[in-house]
């Protein structure tokens, strides 16, 4: 009896120690792994460093007029898609017309009274206005066809042609204008009817331009955004009146931590994830690494020299090229918000 109840100690004594040492092997196991894992962790940040705070950019121009006037045609709303050249709005010609007309008068009689030292450049200005003309001819066949085209149609054949006969009249009248600039540079004989003349040519050159730029143009290819403008309001030279957002290069702005930056050069691979398409990874290629941090482009730079100063880590804009072909299912949008890891293992220039 004695001895049974011994041997069964025995095997309790056994069995417990058995599962302690069980215990003490998982414990050791698992802090193995979690070492590991934190070691392996911190090598894939160090060379897979990555950051949420990053926002697609793309070169936005925005539209101003070089002259003032009252607004008397608008052609796009926002979001249309334009093309570089495209009419955007016209301003009112009326005042401008008044001023071509008498810069055209101070020329006939400055060119008359010039005699035959005057014909290339008469010949010039005729070809100055004949273009001119025909720009005002093609715009209003434009507008003609603008107003009957059907709201969210596509582009009618009528639209088409004469969308392109504008950027035809456009881009002869320029080369008119360029040619009664070099008449007027060419060499005269100074006499007081030659001086008069060439002041009178210049003031007809910035009058008919004037008279052109009544018609403001997209100045690049991309989305009109932010258009607010209506017949009748009023616009000041140099005033923005709204943006056209190229559709060109787009990139994105990735503030990483200064702590980073050590590894991360030009030319590194990276994958980009935008928060309003989930699960789409874009490709990428890091351009340019900023000199300053972000705190030292605010409006107000932080003053680090007092009493109460306190260390905090500072971020570096880097600017990731995306080179992902457009998807147009999925259109890319300024300001949207990505995360960015860069790959520092290749690809460094």
């Amino acid at each position: 009896m004695n001895q049974d109840a011994s041997t069964d100690v025995q095997t309790k004594a056994a069995t417990v120690n058995g599962a302690r040492r069980r215990r003490w092997v998982i414990l050791g196991v698992l802090l193995a792994a979690t070492v590991i894992g934190v070691l392996g962790y911190w090598r894939y940040a160090e060379l897979y460093p990555s950051t949420d705070n990053a926002y697609t950019g793309a070169d936005i121009v925005r539209v101003a007029p070089q002259i003032s006037g009252a607004v008397a045609h608008v052609y796009v709303k926002d979001d249309d898609k334009v093309a570089s050249g495209d009419p955007l709005f016209d301003l009112d010609p009326a005042p401008y017309d008044a001023a071509l007309r008498n810069a055209r008068a101070q020329f006939d009689s400055a060119a008359n009274s010039a005699g035959t030292a005057a014909d290339a450049l008469k010949n010039a200005a005729v070809a100055l206005e004949e273009k001119r003309a025909a720009l005002d001819a093609a715009i209003a066949k434009y507008r003609e066809a603008e107003g009957a085209q059907a709201e969210d149609a596509p582009p009618s054949q009528q639209l088409t042609n004469s969308l392109k006969a504008w950027h035809d009249a456009m881009q002869a009248f320029d080369e008119a204008a360029a040619a009664f600039r070099a008449e007027q540079d060419k060499e005269l004989v100074v006499t007081t009817p030659t001086v008069q003349l060439r002041a009178a040519a210049a003031q007809l050159d910035k009058a008919t331009q004037h008279r052109v730029k009544t018609y403001i143009n997209a100045p690049a290819s991309g989305f009109v955004s932010n258009v607010r403008l209506r017949p009748g309001s009023v616009v000041q030279a140099g005033t923005p009146a709204f943006a056209v957002i190229e559709d060109g290069d787009w990139w994105v702005d990735a503030n990483f931590k200064e702590t980073d930056l050590a590894r991360i050069k030009p030319g590194q691979p990276a994958t980009i994830r935008l928060d309003m398409y989930p699960g789409v990874k874009l490709e990428g290629v890091v351009e340019s690494i900023s000199a300053g941090s972000g705190a030292t482009f605010s409006v107000l730079p932080p003053e680090n020299a007092t009493g109460n100063w306190v260390k905090v880590t500072q971020r570096f804009p880097v600017r990731v090229m995306i080179t992902s072909e457009a998807d147009p299912d999925r259109p890319l949008r300024v300001g949207a918000s990505a995360d960015v890891t860069v790959d520092t293992t290749k690809g460094a220039q």
